[in-house]
């Protein structure tokens, strides 16, 4: 690991909210939505992840990456949540890059990356999972701050990461802080890490705060926690915050009643189903449904282009009982 000069903030279990990027009508960063946007979250005790596959990262240049991580933390800090960390995207397609974005991240305010793998070699990368192993071993050793391992193979050219490979790194790489699994089979894949950490605790005890776990989905967040996980990095949170949170605290109440077993069920349920509808949109779908809401830009940067009203009112069909939820436990 590379010395670090930075003080960074502790990653402790919770929701980690994907936040989307926003643009103005030319095309350039819409701070002023963006920190509406940031605040809502934030406010209500989630940790913002900054140019991820949501925030469009592909499409943000070097210095705007940056520019965003300073804007994040000036607008925390401003708001009193000083204590509150920045986790950034920082995967590049080398390691070279990779390793050029994080100390870029570091010096910015983050307080750990977030690294997917580089798809437009992932045939290659695919032919020998050594590669794959010491990209992240690599990176880790390069970076000043943590580095979280996300798994999503529908952005990484198909490349799904197994248990095995992320248990190599997880022994190999002291800087890797956690992993985010959006991918088939995530819950077996917990269980598997989940044990490997048991059965290894020098995991945990070569690292500065424990090893966190982190679902790419809130869809099965409740039987992520019953096996281990440490919470979620999910884009439902985006449209609901108040329900997100209360699946999280109730989630997390030590011998809950049957009154609070059951509002679990229900919640997890409503936000399940906005999930499944979510996810095939991405985040065309995620800004017509915040345009609508709050009123921020619709648009992605191009070649994405706003998704059409027709899709976007199904999108905003498929999230009414979502919705209607969130307006409900905003009243009370």
């Amino acid at each position: 690991m590379a010395q670090s000069r930075f003080q960074t903030r502790a990653l402790k279990p919770g929701v980690y909210a994907p936040l989307p990027t926003f643009f103005d009508e030319v095309q350039e960063l819409d701070y002023g939505s963006y920190k509406r946007h940031l605040l809502n979250l934030a406010t209500k005790g989630m940790v913002p992840v900054c140019a991820g596959s949501l925030g469009e990262a592909v499409h943000l240049s070097f210095d705007e990456r940056t520019a965003l991580i300073r804007f994040i933390r000036a607008t925390l800090d401003e708001a009193g949540l000083e204590d509150t960390p920045i986790v950034a995207g920082v995967g590049g397609l080398s390691t070279r890059e990779t390793i050029s974005l994080a100390r870029a991240a570091a010096e910015a305010g983050a307080d750990a990356g977030m690294v997917i793998l580089p798809a437009y070699y992932a045939a290659s990368l695919n032919t020998d999972t050594e590669q794959v192993i010491q990209y992240y071993v690599d990176i880790c050793e390069g970076s000043p701050i943590p580095l979280l391992l996300y798994n999503f193979p529908a952005n990484a050219g198909g490349q799904d990461m197994s248990s095995a490979v992320i248990q190599a790194v997880m022994e190999r790489a002291p800087n890797l802080c956690g992993v985010k699994l959006t991918c088939g089979g995530s819950i077996a894949k917990l269980v598997r890490l989940t044990a490997a950490i048991d059965e290894s605790p020098s995991i945990n005890e070569n690292r500065p705060f424990p090893f966190l776990l982190l679902d790419g989905l809130i869809a099965d967040l409740t039987p992520w926690m019953q096996c281990g996980g440490h919470g979620t990095v999910s884009g439902i949170p985006n449209f609901a915050p108040v329900a997100s949170m209360r699946l999280w605290e109730l989630l997390n109440t030590p011998s809950p009643s049957p009154e609070e077993l059951s509002e679990t069920r229900k919640l997890q349920a409503v936000l399940s189903r906005a999930d499944v509808a979510a996810v095939p949109g991405g985040i065309r779908a995620m800004k017509y449904a915040l345009n609508k809401m709050h009123g921020y830009g619709s648009a992605p940067r191009r070649p994405l282009l706003p998704l059409k009203d027709a899709e976007g009112e199904e999108f905003m069909l498929a999230l009414r009982d979502l919705l209607a939820l969130e307006a409900e436990m905003t009243r009370v």
